[in-house]
């Protein structure tokens, strides 16, 4: 069942665009996590919550049952966690009582405790806690995976597919890909150009094909960089990638401000990807000249390049290199 569909949505802040070309469609159970930044994010859920108006597009709506949760929203730190939680079931109409849930959230320990002495992983619990006992058919979260310890993170998703029963759909944006893989079926990128870009994404358990079904399902001149994390598998298409780095005889895959580890070392994706212009600019770097915007010299045996869009991005170029590559962009 569709509960939200939004359709070239844009929103400007300030006679500046910050949404552009916003098209998704969010049903019953979906997963979604959206890879944006903070002030990104807030304005979406905004606008997800019937708060603001879009500047251009349309949004259609099946339902007016969604809550969401900010990085920055606080708790009553006064209170003990069974009287904050209490307050809220009688407030959000909860028909059941709290005490067969307390063990899904991992609060038991704490359930008398105020909210005050809980460290930052178990505020989070107590956190979406509450937002379950609203039972909302969307659900809005924004980077709850920060800053977490490792334990933390696994008992907030034992936490999560306890409130998934519910048929819950849950939209998480986070600025790091990292975070979402571990909260989500589907994952986009937001780009301020074209807007949302859904990330492919493969589980372990996919399902294996014979090699006659193989050899008729490939298909020609394509190729994906595979890099693994976790039980998935994500693909970027080279037009995605900024650089890839050698480190500890890793291929690192660089977008934006994020490594991914992949399976191929450098002298294969160097062969791979060659004919999608990328080129070895030093022994431990390959770089996608399409992101190239200045060639710096600090000295006779010293060249720099600068990337598109990053006070950070820059790469050495080897000096054997200069040559080669002045021919291939002609400059």
């Amino acid at each position: 069942m569709r509960l939200i569909h939004l359709n070239q949505v844009m929103k400007q802040e300030n006679n500046q665009s910050i949404l552009k070309n916003i098209t998704l469609e969010i049903n019953q159970a979906d997963q979604i996590g959206i890879k944006m930044t903070q002030k990104e994010s807030r304005l979406l859920f905004e606008l997800l919550l019937g708060k603001l108006t879009p500047s251009s597009g349309t949004i259609e709506r099946q339902t007016k049952s969604v809550i969401s949760e900010l990085k920055t929203d606080e708790l009553y730190d006064f209170m003990t966690v069974s009287t904050y939680l209490k307050f809220f079931k009688k407030l959000a109409g909860f028909p059941s009582e709290l005490e067969p849930h307390i063990e899904a959230f991992s609060l038991l320990d704490v359930w008398e405790k105020k909210i005050k002495s809980l460290n930052r992983d178990q505020k989070k619990r107590v956190s979406l806690f509450r937002l379950f006992l609203f039972q909302p058919e969307l659900l809005l979260i924004e980077s709850p995976l920060t800053n977490l310890t490792d334990e933390g993170i696994e008992l907030y998703l034992k936490a999560l597919r306890h409130v998934r029963q519910q048929k819950t759909a849950c939209l998480f944006t986070a600025y790091y890909v990292e975070e979402l893989l571990l909260l989500s079926e589907e994952i986009y990128r937001y780009q301020k150009n074209t807007g949302l870009e859904k990330t492919d994404l493969t589980s372990e358990d996919a399902p294996v094909f014979n090699e006659a079904e193989k050899a008729n399902s490939q298909p020609k001149s394509v190729f994906k960089v595979a890099c693994k994390l976790a039980d998935k598998t994500i693909f970027f298409s080279p037009n995605e990638i900024d650089y890839i780095e050698s480190i500890n005889s890793v291929s690192n895959i660089r977008i934006g401000e994020e490594y991914f580890p992949s399976v191929l070392t450098m002298a294969e994706l160097e062969g791979r990807l060659a004919n999608f212009g990328f080129f070895r600019c030093h022994r431990s770097y390959l770089v996608n000249l399409q992101r190239i915007s200045e060639l710096i010299s600090y000295s006779k045996n010293s060249y720099t390049l600068i990337l598109k869009g990053s006070s950070t991005g820059k790469l050495p170029l080897s000096r054997s290199r200069l040559e080669e590559m002045k021919q291939l962009i002609e400059f």
